[in-house]
């Protein structure tokens, strides 16, 4: 007979963090989000990932006092790198996604997380969620402003803050 301690099988999540530096936001943001866009201050178009067939969903979210305008991500961040003036205007979250959520409560996940850690601190993103081939990879790009935005003026702040990320 089977012993009744026998192990099951069973599917555990597995959780990644990265975080790094976007050389250029408008370029990171083309690549994350398969999206064609232009740098304002490069002169260059970017025309986004290889494979758009995997990029699942993009949003945009924002920090309370952001001008509206700044839903559109390509305005957003060379907004962003603008302000910079040549130093790195964002930065690049990566994160797993446990297969178990289907892609609603991937989302929900996912703009929980930067309302929480990232909009109400005053900083703006964008995140794109990809899958891969067989959808067993499910995870989200998310570039965020180095640089906050002020909710008085809806310019962005003077000085930037030192991020830490609670987990």
């Amino acid at each position: 007979s089977p012993c009744p301690h026998a192990w099951k099988e069973v599917a555990v999540a597995i959780y990644s963090l990265n975080i790094s530096s976007a050389s250029s936001a408008v370029a990171a943001l083309s690549y994350i989000t398969s999206m064609r866009v232009r740098d304002d201050a490069r002169g260059e178009t970017y025309s986004g990932f290889g494979r758009r067939e995997r990029v699942a969903h993009v949003a945009t979210l924002l920090p309370e006092g952001a001008p509206s305008g700044y839903a559109d991500p390509e305005r957003l961040f060379n907004a962003a790198q603008a302000a910079e003036r040549g130093t790195v205007a964002a930065k690049k979250i990566m994160v797993a996604l446990p297969r178990e959520l289907d892609e609603g409560q991937r989302v929900l996940a996912v703009e929980r997380f930067i309302r929480e850690n990232l909009t109400a601190g005053g900083y703006a993103a964008t995140y794109a969620i990809h899958l891969d081939r067989e959808g067993r990879n499910p995870h989200a790009h998310i570039l965020v402003a180095n640089r906050q935005i002020d909710p008085a003026t809806g310019g962005w702040a003077r000085l930037k803050q030192r991020m830490e990320y609670v987990l």
